[in-house]
């Protein structure tokens, strides 16, 4: 056995096929954290589907898929991490993908709650890091006594007794976003039009926003905001950009200031996201991925939805009163947030993890490689993906310009008479 089979190989299992681009910024974080402490290991990723189920989000990064436990398909691995928004039943589960998608043959629920699947260990040593619950309701008792680090302070309540609480990775994600990186995306992101130039108020929407009691109160705001500073843009973007695609309803601001409403493409990926936010006036977001995101790349950001409280970091401030007036605040001081503390805590934590990772392999064949035909599958269906990710974006696109024309004062006043020329040619005929 040469020395690289000789590595341990340490699976790192997340929700990285959903779309969620916050759990995409989570594996990226992960990997790069554990790479740096622990060089003498291979880290595999692993979600549900992976490369069978290929998605815009992953950035052509396809993760390792996990077959039925029914199927010999054994990975060999020395440890599995499981991380990220994963403390879920079966239901809550198949709410992430499409519909028919057969999450229920892959025993995913039973790996993620009690460390098994198919009745068998999928390693020898399975660690919990940084997981949490998207709903309140999953019973966690199977984690009773394992080794979890919670991802919040509320999960960590649920789970009780020798859960310690790790924070949120996606606070330490400025760290993988080189500046220079960020600096030429934004140029590109300007010059093809996807970002306006000059000064911008970034609004971060999650799936189901428009119907969130938040949403008109942040919308008159933001109008007023744009009505007090004739330079200031707002930019709407989304983590998760194939649960919603963006239109003009999913923001819905009123009159003249309508026009400096803009909203990021669905193709635009997480380099894209994070240069926008990076270069902002400030952030306003509604997810605690967004938030975390933003305040790790050193911008001024506010939480808009008081029900995320439990979920963001302390040193976030949530916006609960006076929304126009938090927001012009924001602006006017445009002060990044505090994550000193935070990020010492995570840096902990992740330094115990890599220590508590084997230095040594425990099985005869480390062999996690991707099947050079199902590789090659895989590429073809990403290409797939990719023509659909054009026209879609193609699509808002032409939606977008539509939604402008439609707000613009040249329309308002052009369609009474247009409609006045065409009922004046009816009556001719």
């Amino acid at each position: 056995m040469d020395g690289v089979a000789a590595r341990p190989v340490v699976g790192l299992f997340g929700a990285f096929d959903t779309g969620e681009l916050g759990e995409v910024v989570l594996r990226r974080v992960l990997e790069a954290e554990l790479a740096w402490r622990r060089p003498d290991i291979a880290i595999a990723a692993l979600a549900p589907f992976g490369a069978e189920r290929p998605i815009p989000g992953d950035e052509g990064r396809l993760a390792h898929p996990l077959p039925p436990p029914s199927r010999t398909y054994p990975y060999e691995l020395d440890a599995l991490i499981i991380t990220g928004d994963v403390l879920d039943d079966a239901r809550s589960w198949a709410a992430r993908y499409p519909a028919g998608a057969p999450i229920a043959d892959r025993d995913i629920a039973s790996l993620a709650l009690t460390g098994m699947r198919g009745g068998r260990d999928p390693a020898s040593s399975v660690v919990w890091f940084a997981v949490a619950a998207s709903s309140g309701d999953t019973d966690l008792s199977g984690l009773s006594g394992r080794d979890v680090w919670a991802r919040d302070e509320i999960t960590q309540e649920r789970l009780g007794g020798t859960a310690v609480q790790s924070g949120d990775p996606v606070l330490l994600a400025g760290r993988v976003f080189p500046a220079e990186v960020l600096r030429r995306r934004a140029d590109l992101l300007r010059l093809s039009g996807a970002v306006p130039a000059g000064r911008r108020l970034v609004v971060e929407v999650t799936s189901g926003f428009s119907g969130s009691p938040v949403n008109e109160r942040l919308a008159d705001a933001l109008a007023a905001a744009l009505r007090a500073d004739a330079k200031l843009s707002v930019v709407v973007l989304t983590m998760d950009p194939t649960g919603q695609p963006l239109t003009g309803a999913s923001l819905n601001v009123q009159g003249l200031a309508a026009e400096r409403v803009h909203h990021l493409p669905i193709w635009a990926g997480l380099d894209d996201i994070a240069a926008t936010m990076s270069r902002s006036a400030a952030v306003v977001a509604t997810s605690p991925a967004g938030a975390h995101l933003a305040a790790s790349l050193g911008a001024s950001v506010s939480m808009a939805d008081a029900g995320q409280r439990h979920r963001v970091d302390a040193s976030i401030p949530v916006v609960e009163g006076d929304m126009p007036d938090a927001i012009q605040a924001m602006l006017a001081g445009a002060h990044p947030v505090a994550i000193d503390k935070a990020v010492e805590t995570l840096d902990g934590a992740l330094t115990e993890l890599a220590e508590r990772l084997p230095r040594h392999a425990s099985v005869q064949q480390n062999a996690i490689g991707l099947d050079p035909v199902g590789s090659a599958l895989a590429i073809l269906q990403q290409r797939l993906v990719d023509e659909r990710s054009a026209l879609q974006a193609e699509l808002s696109r032409l939606q977008a310009e539509l939604d402008h024309l439609r707000a613009s004062p040249e329309h308002r006043i052009a369609r009474p008479i247009r409609e006045g020329y065409q009922r004046w040619q009816r009556r001719r005929t």
